[in-house]
């Protein structure tokens, strides 16, 4: 039950004010849940110089039960949030330490999780042994989707404290639910974790697809009221005793300083999964196919997620040599060939594809 003047077990949306006489501490298991503290106006006030500690303005926590991955996405107005805030175990649980973010809460969290605590205690045991507990944000899953969110006051209070122009926000809580929790401070308004929620739940694909979706419906209704700057993404998973991997952390991408993180961060995330790869072997279809066109777009997406994939440079190259656009091919075999010279230049000169290009100087030259 919530440490506030409101039963929060119901499923009810709801509301706390900034009367709290307790810090709130909230658990989870199914239904959505919202609690906050909201003051009336927003400042115009916002942070510039010096960096900032307070971390991670929003973030969720969640895990998959089909899967067993657990994961955390985070976007903050400070610098390295995706260093800071994230932490998780496979088969145990997954942390955010945010706020004036306690470092030590991830690992002491993890090992209380182990030793068979639950989220709610775990967060009521970690969180009793800070004297600086007022400052910080913390929220808490374990592998059974059963969460804990705790808010101290000072997070609350920041909100509405002219004195504090930097942090003077408009809501700080969290929306609880079935196998996840999205929380966060200084936010533009409550619809930020709401949003959070209703993208994560409806949201297909992986469990790092659905953070991200998440991350971006937050920023969508406001996300942080100082801005943007950092994101990152922890998603881990039981290892397969039947695989040879010996990877746990299947997503493990951040954007430490950025004007939009979620821009790069995105783009990260593609990479991870793989999907530069998958486009090559599209355009290797459509080539085959004879649809040059639609192949060189393929290697162009390619290779805006990984400007260094040769293999995509040299399809395009292809793709342009059969297309017509001589020159084209030539600058893009040649910039392949001048990262792997003993690879391209061999392969280039016996490929029947470059037949347009051989009587061209630029190119003998290039292959000899």
């Amino acid at each position: 039950m919530m440490m506030t003047s409101f039963s929060c077990r119901t499923g009810a949306v709801v509301l706390t004010g900034l009367l709290m006489a307790a810090p709130a501490l909230a658990q989870s298991t199914a239904a959505p849940i919202v609690a906050a503290a909201a003051p009336d106006e927003l400042s115009a006030a916002r942070e510039t110089d010096p960096p900032d500690p307070w971390f991670g303005t929003f973030s969720i926590i969640a895990v998959d039960p089909t899967t067993g991955e657990m994961g955390v996405g985070v976007q903050s107005r400070a610098f390295g949030a995706g260093a800071a805030v994230p932490w998780a175990k496979p088969g145990v649980g997954a942390v955010a330490t945010q706020a004036s973010a306690n470092r030590l809460y991830g690992p002491k969290a993890i090992a209380l999780l182990e030793q068979g605590l639950s989220p709610e205690d775990v967060v009521k045991r970690i969180t009793d042994e800070d004297g600086g507990r007022d400052s910080r944000q913390v929220a808490v899953i374990d592998a059974r989707g059963r969460s804990a969110v705790y808010t101290g006051r000072r997070v609350i209070s920041r909100n509405n404290d002219p004195k504090d122009p930097v942090h003077l926000g408009n809501y700080a809580g969290h929306v609880s639910g079935l196998n996840f929790s999205a929380q966060g401070n200084t936010l533009a308004s409550p619809a930020v974790v709401e949003a959070m929620a209703r993208a994560y739940e409806a949201t297909k694909g992986t469990m790092a697809d659905r953070l991200m979706a998440a991350l971006d419906a937050g920023q969508a209704q406001g996300g942080d009221t100082r801005g943007m700057q950092s994101a990152g993404i922890l998603v881990v998973r039981p290892l397969d005793p039947k695989s040879e991997s010996t990877v746990e952390r299947v997503v493990d991408i951040r954007v430490d300083d950025a004007d939009n993180p979620f821009v790069e961060l995105r783009r990260l995330l593609r990479m991870t999964q793989g999907e530069p790869a998958r486009l090559v072997a599209r355009g290797n279809e459509l080539a085959t196919a004879g649809r040059h066109d639609d192949a060189a777009g393929a290697f162009r997406e390619a290779l805006t997620i990984n400007p260094r994939l040769e293999t995509a440079m040299y399809g395009l190259a292809r793709a342009y040599a059969q297309s017509g656009r001589l020159a084209d091919a030539l600058a893009q075999l040649s910039t392949a060939i001048a990262r792997q010279p003993h690879v391209w230049r061999t392969q280039a000169a016996a490929d029947a594809a470059f037949a347009p290009l051989k009587a061209i100087p630029a190119f003998l030259s290039l292959v000899r």
